[in-house]
């Protein structure tokens, strides 16, 4: 049986804020974090995870779950 739930990678830009009286901030960092995607609906899980192993952790608890909800209904 195919997994429900996958690990997408995606892009997150951190945005550095500025205090009032200062003339000049950091530019955006660039980074990863890692979501959850439910491939019927292709909605997303959970709030995401910066680590891909939590994510991936994650994903197994839910697949198994709905696993067993499957082969008892």
């Amino acid at each position: 049986m195919e997994d429900i739930f996958v690990v997408k990678r995606c892009n997150k830009i951190i945005i550095h804020g500025r205090r009032a009286g200062e003339t000049s901030h950091l530019p955006p960092d660039a980074a990863l974090w890692y979501r959850i995607v439910d491939t019927r609906t292709r909605g997303f899980i959970g709030d995401g995870f910066d680590l891909e192993e939590d994510a991936r952790r994650e994903c197994r608890q839910l697949n198994a779950r709905s696993q067993v909800k499957v082969r008892q209904g």
